[in-house]
């Protein structure tokens, strides 16, 4: 092979003491190709460059590429994408939330068709889609797909291209960063959905470096013109409404027929307490405190986002699980009114507001205020 090379040379070791530490790094070169290696002990280091030199000794070629010899190559050529993407679902799948897996899923698909050797034209988009996403990227109904659907997915792991594209083109990885950061009609995805889709697909590369199928982690690095698109913190004050807005809005919801009530303690909740759609709907009678006069407390210890059956491990629509971004068991209280309101004289009334009565189910109360279904849907939880 034309990028396998004898001339292989060794420089010294170089160390770098920084801020932040010592670091080792190993520098050879590969018929005149440069190649390094850091590493935070001389022992590492010394270990590695001792093995390359063995290597050399032993008159093996090393791969121009990579810098590596020929037999430390990783497994890449002899893996498809699509079966490694595969058995990483099925690691990944037990440890991740329910949203995690429809992302996993959504970010997986993409990338699997942008690694086709050929476009399946002989079928409609949204059916290799719904192949990929809905059957092979979700461990709980790969077995239950269709003919239809097991169809196209043997076509695909037919024409899958080998790991190895990772390694030998920059043009197939630019592809794939094309596919995450672009909708179907090719124009820009939402720059929060394609850093998301990046950051899946930088934790997928790195697991199969950890598994040696690669050498390295090729997504790009730093600033470029491949680097993830921006998204902002901060909040747009336009789309913010104001307290006679959502007073409005609260008495527009109230006189909905059937759910109205409910709704208005749902949307009120999350407006005068701040709490995120899946942690009002996990709301249950024992954790409101609602005295007769005064605000009150909310004690929020669950999130119920809702997001579908088919991602859950017990088949429920909702999946239960801790605060976003908190420790496992953590709970926070909440007042129904953020203390940063201005005062409001209706403020007591808002909070009696809340109180309805409790839904029967078979004769005896429920110990959940239920919402709607549909409630905790879209992105973040919140209603689709």
């Amino acid at each position: 092979m034309t990028n396998r090379s004898y001339k292989v040379r060794f420089r010294t070791t170089e160390v770098y003491k920084g801020k932040r530490g010592t670091t080792y790094t190993v520098r050879w070169s590969v018929n005149g190709q440069r190649h390094g290696e850091t590493f935070k002990t001389s022992a590492a280091a010394d270990s590695f460059r001792a093995t390359l030199l063995v290597a050399a000794n032993n008159g093996e070629p090393f791969d121009q590429n990579t810098g590596r010899p020929v037999s430390h190559a990783a497994s890449a050529a002899g893996t498809t994408w699509y079966d490694f993407a595969l058995q990483y679902v099925d690691m990944k799948w037990p440890r991740i939330s329910a949203n995690n897996r429809i992302s996993t899923a959504k970010a997986l698909t993409k990338a699997t068709l942008a690694l086709l050797r050929t476009e399946p034209v002989q079928y409609e988009g949204v059916d290799v889609r719904k192949a990929l996403r809905e059957y092979a990227f979700n461990k709980n109904r790969r077995d239950e797909a269709p003919p239809e659907s097991r169809a196209i997915l043997a076509w695909i792991r037919r024409n899958s291209l080998p790991m190895s594209v990772w390694e030998d083109s920059k043009h197939d990885v630019d592809d794939v960063l094309q596919a995450l950061d672009t909708v179907l009609d090719g124009t820009p995805a939402v720059a929060s959905s394609a850093k998301r889709y990046r950051r899946i697909l930088n934790v997928v590369l790195n697991y199969a470096v950890r598994q040696n199928v690669l050498q390295s982690n090729p997504m790009p690095k730093g600033k470029g013109e491949n680097t993830a698109p921006r998204t902002s913190g901060a909040v747009d004050k336009r789309s913010l409404l104001n307290p006679h807005q959502v007073a409005a809005l609260l008495t527009w919801i109230a006189a909905r027929p059937r759910t109205g009530h409910r709704l208005t303690a749902f949307f009120a909740t999350l407006y005068y307490a701040g709490l995120r759609p899946e942690e009002a709907v996990a709301l249950r009678v024992e954790d409101a405190v609602l005295p007769a006069t005064g605000w009150g407390e909310l004690r929020v210890h669950t999130a119920e986002p809702e997001v579908g059956s088919h991602w859950t491990d017990d088949g429920e629509v909702h999946e239960t699980r801790d605060l976003k971004g908190r420790a496992s068991g953590d709970t926070r209280p909440r007042p129904p009114r953020p203390g940063r309101d201005p005062p409001c004289p209706r403020g007591p009334r808002r909070t009696q507001a809340r109180r309805s009565p409790l839904p029967r189910r078979e004769g005896r109360p429920s110990r959940r205020l239920r919402l709607p279904a549909g409630l905790g849907q879209g992105p973040r939880g919140g209603p689709g």
